[in-house]
Order: structure tokens, then sequence, then C-alpha cells
């Protein structure tokens, strides 16, 4: 079957309920107690509704719920069921997007076993291979799935029919072979550790060696990065600061480069935390600190709770932007379109599209929970085109990597900020371990490793000395915007 017709068929089998609220609810093609009720869809079928009564008080809906189909119109009952188990257990944090994933994933498995007369729930076969899980395990194999992919997709079945387990009198062990494993772990101090684990048989094992990759680039939290040289920078800003770009998105840059922030927390900057920017909060160093993360209005990845020195001079510039027309009839629009949703009205984004949309949805945000896709910053990659095709223009496409992706600009303030430590390092006025600690504070990083990959970089790149002139004394004083 082509994925064109698969995705069409899957499309048809899936329907999305905009606000679920009845969790205490069971939903099935048949009436299965006095307690059933009826419903009616638009296209005439029709499901039954059950009270079971585990609603909790404070309950909140599930919003754009996908709710699976049999072949024959019907709604699959086992499919739904544990859709919405997975849905109520506390430990999964419910997004539509991710709901709607494992959805699809569990849709693939049953039209699967329908198209191969698999019996999901018939585990009577006296060998493994013959049962419909490790069938499914080798289909995917030969598919070539990835080892994420796959192994999320086993675990997945794995759950589902150990969930159903009781019901079909199936015994867990015939559904795949688990073993209790032990696996060594390192602490942020350096300390070694195990951890019991389950280890099931139907995985494929990942390869944990390390892609071979350009010297120039640095690993930091899953990401290749690389710094931009002062050249480099020079024209990047000139281009940036230039007509072609409106100055929402240059700030936005110079927030990047100056801070090291990561594009959710520039992009959920907020109103409120320009009332922050006062003299009376300003650091000795010549910054604002404002906190992202869990709890925070702004972002992190991850949730991770950061601090993020924003230098005066920066801080200057998002207010007389946050001031401007431009910027207030985008925050009006934004009104206009979802009313005052949030409780203070300074918890509105400083950084909103023409059409008065936020640029990334922010978890904190009432709109989040309801938003099947929230808007993750993918305008940011449209500015970035533009710029290569302004750089095409101008003959100036070879000077900035064609890979080149807006997360660089993390590591280019680590660059600059670490060529305006050197001096200091040289000095003996800072230790080494000093200029590692305050980088890694600066990035936010957990380990300390990962910012001595930064400075491994750094000391391999052959322009340390005639750079570092420049960056002495600047930091915090003075943007790397106006290099140019």
């Amino acid at each position: 079957m082509t994925s064109n017709k698969q995705n069409l068929k899957k499309k048809n089998r899936t329907k999305f309920i905009d606000a679920l609220t009845d969790y205490d609810l069971e939903i099935s093609s048949n009436s299965i107690s006095e307690k059933s009720r009826e419903f009616c869809l638009s296209d005439g079928r029709s499901y039954f509704k059950t009270q079971i009564n585990y609603r909790p008080l404070d309950h909140e809906p599930l919003f754009h719920f996908p709710m699976l189909f049999n072949k024959e119109g019907s709604p699959w009952y086992e499919g739904n069921q544990f859709l919405l188990s997975i849905a109520l257990d506390h430990s999964f944090e419910y997004t539509p997007l991710k709901i709607a994933r494992k959805a699809s994933a569990l849709l693939d498995y049953q039209m699967w076993c329908e198209e191969n007369d698999v019996q999901m729930f018939n585990y009577s076969a006296r060998r493994p291979k013959n049962r419909p899980s490790y069938r499914y395990f080798s289909y995917l194999l030969n598919e070539g799935k990835s080892a994420g992919n796959l192994n999320t997709r086993t675990k997945l079945v794995y759950d589902f029919t150990c969930y159903f387990s009781s019901k079909y009198q199936i015994d867990k062990d015939r559904i795949d072979k688990v073993t209790d494993v032990q696996k060594n772990y390192s602490s942020k101090t350096g300390e070694t550790y195990k951890k019991k684990l389950k280890k099931r048989s139907q995985t494929k094992a990942r390869n944990n060696s390390k892609p071979s990759v350009d010297d120039s680039l640095v690993l930091d939290d899953g990401e290749y990065l690389k710094p931009l040289g002062e050249d480099q920078q020079k024209i990047l800003f000139k281009h940036i600061k230039s007509s072609s770009f409106n100055v929402d998105e240059r700030q936005i840059f110079q927030f990047a480069v100056d801070t090291g922030a990561r594009k959710q927390s520039i992009l959920t900057l907020r109103l409120k935390h320009l009332e922050h920017f006062k003299p009376e909060n300003l650091k000795t160093d010549g910054t604002y600190e404002i906190n992202a993360g869990q709890g925070c209005l702004m972002d992190s990845k991850n949730s991770k709770n950061i601090t993020i020195k924003v230098p005066s001079y920066l801080a200057e510039n998002l207010k007389i932007y946050a001031n401007s027309k431009a910027a207030k009839k985008r925050r009006k629009l934004f009104i206009q379109k979802y009313g005052n949703i949030f409780t203070d009205p300074n918890e509105i984004y400083v950084f909103l599209g023409k059409r008065g949309d936020c640029r990334y949805m922010a978890k904190s945000d009432p709109r989040f929970s309801s938003t099947r896709t929230p808007p993750s910053g993918g305008s940011i990659q449209t500015i970035v085109n533009r710029l290569f095709k302004v750089l095409e223009k101008e003959n100036e496409g070879n000077h900035i990597p064609s890979d080149f992706t807006f997360h660089w600009l993390r590591a280019t303030f680590a660059y600059n900020l670490y060529l305006h430590l050197l001096p200091l390092v040289d000095a003996k006025k800072m230790t080494y371990s000093d200029q590692i600690a305050f980088i890694q504070n600066a990035l936010g990083h957990d380990d300390p490793s990962t910012t001595e990959n930064y400075l491994k970089l750094f000391t391999s790149e052959n322009v340390l000395e005639e750079m570092q002139e420049t960056w002495e004394e600047r930091l915090f004083q003075k943007s790397a915007f106006d290099l140019v």
C-alpha cells in the first residue's frame, strides 16, 4: 500500500473530538449496560457512551482527543480505551500532538493486523515468531524503521496488549520477553550509579557511535553547532540590520547572539519581562536577569529552569520596539483574534507575527492545551531562508556556511564570551575551571563536559589572537551587532 493511500485510510478512520469532557465515559459501538446512551455522528454513524464514575472533580477537557474507528466504521473500543488510559495517566504530559502520534501508531498496528489477517489478541501460537507482537516486530525490521521509531512502536503495542491481557486472558510473557538489566549512569558531580531497567526483546539496538562530523562543530544538548567568526558576524549583522528585515527580526537575532538564549525562550518573552528592566534591578555586570522554564512565563528547552542575562543596551532596544507603532498594532491584532486571554494584559508576547499571531506558543499560554499544533518557531527558518537569498543576491553567499541555522547564534555567543574571558585567564585573574563555570552558567549547561566541548573547539581555532583585542572589555557593554 502506498503511503498516500495509507494516510487517506488513516484519516478516514480518525476523528478528533474538540474537547472531551466526559472522562468518566466508555465509548463503544454497542450498548454495554443500562447506563449506555446512544449518540449520532453527522455522517449517520452512531456510538454509545457509558458512565463509569472515575472522573476527577477538578478535571479539564482533553482537547483534540483522537477517536479511532474500525474498518467498517464502528468505534474501535480497545484502541480508544487505551488512548484514554494514556491521556489520564499523570506521568503522561498530554498535548494534542503527543496523543495524536500515539493514536496514529496504534492505528498503523490495527491496519497491519487487518491486512495480514492477524488476530491481535490471539497469543496461542507455540512459537513466539508466530505471535502478533513478534510478527509486527519482524515486519518493522524488514521495513527498515530506525531504532527509535521501531522501539517506540513495539513498546506501544506491548503496552496496549498488556492493558487488555486480563480481558483476553493473555500471559504477558507471551507478548514479549522482558528481562531486568542494570545500566550505569553518571551524576552531575561525576559519581557513577546503577539503575534497574526493564529490557524488551522486541527492540532494535541504537547506533551510539559518534557520527563523523566537521571538527569545527560543537555538540550542545544533542545539536551540532558552529560559532560564526568575526568577519562572518559582520556580514550576517550587516544584512540583518538592512531594510530587507523588520525591526523585530533584528531584535530576535540580536537577543540570540547577545544572550545565547534559544528560540523558545526568545519568542516567549513577554511585556511583563520588560517591566523588570529598571535601574534598581540592574546587576553590577550591566545585565538584567529573567527566568525561564518550569513555572515561568518564558519557555526553555525541556522546561529546565534557567536564568538569562539580558544586557542593558538590549533591554533598552526591546523597550523601544515594544512601544513602537508596529508592535502595538500587532498586539491589537492579537487581542482582536483571541481576546484578553491573559490574566495580566502584560503577559502578551513581545514578538508577534504581522498577523498578530505568536511565533512560539508558551506552555503557560491558556490556549496551549487546546491547540492541536502550537506554533514552535517555524517563522525563524523563514527569516534564515530570506537571509540566504539576500546573501546570494549580494554575492556574499559563500561567506556564511550553507548549513547555518539560527541556533548557531548560541554557539557564537559562547565564542564571543570565551574571547572576552581569555585575557583574564592568561593574566591568571581567572582559572580555567572558573572560565568553564562562567560559560556553563551563561549557557545553562547541566554537564560541564558540554561546556568543555566548546572550549576544545575554540582553542583549536587559529584566529583567536587576532580577534582577542576586539572582544576585550566589551562583554555586556556593547552588542556584537555593533561590529558593523
